[in-house]
């Protein structure tokens, strides 16, 4: 999972993180690493979690919970957006499965 500078910054925004020190910064990464992971492995694929994308914005909600010790309550929360978010993956899937299909070639 690459973690980008970007997604440090954008989380310390969205977290109103105004100051700077090398254990704040480990504990967000490791809060945007746990996430990468999760919504990776919830969704079975690999997310590029580019900037705009549903999977991003569900990462950093996902990371906010974290931050306020309130991670049991992130899924229950945000029911909706992780299940359309599955969906959404399924169906690009299914869709290139297809498409595959439909030329005669396979992966």
């Amino acid at each position: 999972m690459a973690l980008t500078n970007d997604l440090l910054q954008e989380l310390k925004d969205r977290l109103q993180v105004t100051w700077s020190d090398q254990s704040t910064d480990r504990q967000l990464t490791a809060m945007l690493n746990r996430g990468q992971a999760y919504m990776n492995e919830l969704c079975g694929t690999e997310f590029t979690f580019e900037e705009g994308s549903p999977e991003r914005e569900l990462l950093m909600e996902r990371c906010r919970y974290d931050w306020n010790n309130a991670l049991s309550d992130f899924e229950d929360n945000f029911q909706k957006e992780l299940s359309r978010l599955i969906l959404k993956v399924a169906l690009d899937e299914y869709e290139v499965e297809v498409a595959t299909n439909a030329t005669g070639t396979s992966t």
